[in-house]
């Protein structure tokens, strides 16, 4: 799932970017004016702030004071040629963003952002560090337009969210605290003894068989198999410490490794040896995978005592849960994702994973035996089901989150997935400062390939394992509600393991959106 970061940092570069001939003018779009300046002009523009010439006189008397900031922008290095950020360039994901970046700087005849790509392609071949003013001068026209207006927005709908995140932050804090006898500590024997089992699932998909991993008790007892998908570009490591949580009070755990979308193929992206994976990858493949692990579970190939299941997951892995459980999304998707990327994605990027699903055939449900429950880590999907209920998913659901999440935001996203279940079972557990990447486990066994993604402490949020003990504990007692058909209750304004979190349900979740 790292690398779904590492493809929110190519996100960011590819806003702006250049190489080629160096263009002498720029008009530039402000406020429903054209600014014609030299490119000499424009790089200098902060500078010329206290000057008084005729074009600086101009500005001032039309109060357009502001438009000196801009400098700020054009000079900041936003796209460095490391990790996936040229990999993400040339993926349908990059030309997506290339397309709309092209109604950003415009350059005659190019409406899908193809001089903007090999611009950047070629600064690539000479700079670690590319900016916008960089990829202004290099543009091989001499008529080049920067909607200002339109940069702006972007920035505007970034902050928008940020200050919706804070208000989130304040409506939870203002709700009346739960009390604390109605919320039990409740403990359970665990066995000891865990057995863990390799094996190799056959699929008329794969061309090779693909691997998950079982771990279950030494202890024979009737509870369902929990089926884990981690997200995009994660592994099975990652999650172990919830692996051995559920199993040692006897759950079985089945991990499943995604071949084409997991850690190993984004490495081998970073080395250069394939390309970043696609929408099959990230859908279909991992629908086809999960679909024939159900299979084979339900024809007694791993030795259960029931065909039951709980589908759980993390960002992406959720989301195939929910599309393996769900509705076909919405017809409207093409025409929600032309909308929805107008502002880049800047301030959701599972936008533009999801906006993907519009490239494959989605494949016919045929899963007869529905999911006990599910699961999700940051989940996502609100293009596909954007109104209330309409997912079609009715089984008892429980979402955690992080207040802290900057890829799938709580209130524009995840709140929004939630909205469109069905059972008056379904819980929300808002665990404040925690991120999108707080459920990732690192062990030091594999430090050399994550320091390859490079994910910097300020994005990880609240402690991480911290978070993960909370979300196990509240996991557990889950489980154990939806066995024994009870509603879980409700929980406010409480603190555990050193954090403050909440479990709501639809009516709060909706209380605590309202703007």
């Amino acid at each position: 799932m790292k690398n779904f970061f590492i493809i929110f940092l190519g996100f960011c570069g590819l806003f702006f970017n250049n190489g080629s001939k160096a263009a002498e003018k720029i008009n530039i779009k402000f406020e429903e004016m054209k600014i014609p300046l030299t490119i000499e002009q424009l790089s200098k523009l902060e500078k010329y702030k206290d000057d008084s010439t005729e074009l600086i006189d101009w500005l001032k008397k039309n109060d357009l004071i502001r438009f000196f900031e801009f400098s700020k922008f054009l000079k900041f290095p936003v796209f460095k040629e490391e990790g996936l950020n040229r990999e993400v360039l040339r993926s349908w994901i990059g030309r997506k963003i290339l397309t709309e970046l092209s109604k950003t700087i415009t350059v005659p005849n190019d409406n899908n952002g193809t001089e903007i790509y090999n611009t950047i392609e070629n600064l690539l071949d000479e700079k670690k560090e590319i900016s916008i003013l960089e990829i202004i001068k290099a543009l091989p026209s001499e008529d080049i337009s920067l909607d200002f207006d339109n940069l702006i927005l972007i920035i505007s709908s970034w902050k928008n969210e940020l200050s919706k995140q804070q208000d989130l932050i304040s409506k939870l804090n203002n709700l009346e605290r739960t009390n604390k006898n109605n919320f039990k500590n409740t403990k359970e024997k665990s066995f000891q003894n865990l057995i863990k089992i390799d094996k190799k699932i056959y699929a008329p998909h794969r061309s090779k068989p693909f691997q998950i991993e079982i771990w279950k008790s030494n202890k024979t007892n009737d509870k369902e198999l929990i089926i884990f998908m981690p997200g995009l570009g994660g592994e099975i490591n990652n999650f172990k410490w919830i692996g051995n949580e559920l199993a040692k009070r006897g759950w079985p755990i089945a991990f499943l490794d995604h071949r084409g979308s997991n850690l190993e193929s984004f490495v081998e992206v970073l080395e250069g040896k394939e390309a970043i994976p696609g929408s099959a990858d990230f859908f279909l493949y991992r629908i086809k995978d999960l679909d024939a692990l159900i299979k084979a579970h339900e024809n007694g190939e791993f030795g259960f005592p029931n065909d039951s299941y709980i589908l759980m997951g993390h960002s992406l892995g959720a989301l195939i849960a929910l599309l393996y459980e769900g509705n076909k999304p919405t017809d409207q998707l093409e025409e929600k994702c032309d909308s929805a990327l107008k502002d880049l994605a800047v301030t959701n990027l599972s936008k533009l994973l999801q906006c993907q699903l519009s490239e494959i055939p989605f494949p016919e449900k045929n899963n007869t035996n529905k999911a006990s429950a599910i699961i999700g880590f940051n989940a996502f999907g609100s293009l596909l089901w954007p109104t209330e209920k309409d997912s079609g998913i009715k089984i008892p659901t429980l979402l955690i989150g992080g207040t802290y999440d900057l890829i799938t935001p709580l209130i524009n996203e995840q709140f929004v997935v939630f909205s469109a279940l069905n059972n008056l079972s379904n819980r929300f557990l808002i665990i404040e400062g925690a991120s999108h990447f707080s459920p990732i486990r690192i062990n030091d066994g594999y430090k050399e390939n994550n320091d390859v993604f490079k994910i910097s402490e300020f994005f990880i949020g609240s402690d991480p394992i911290l978070v993960q003990d909370l979300s196990a504990k509240f996991i557990v007692e889950f489980l154990k509600n939806i066995k024994d058909q009870k509603i879980p209750t409700v929980v406010k304004n409480q603190r555990d393991f050193g954090l403050d979190f909440h479990l709501l349900d639809l009516e709060t979740i909706k209380e605590v959106s309202k703007n």
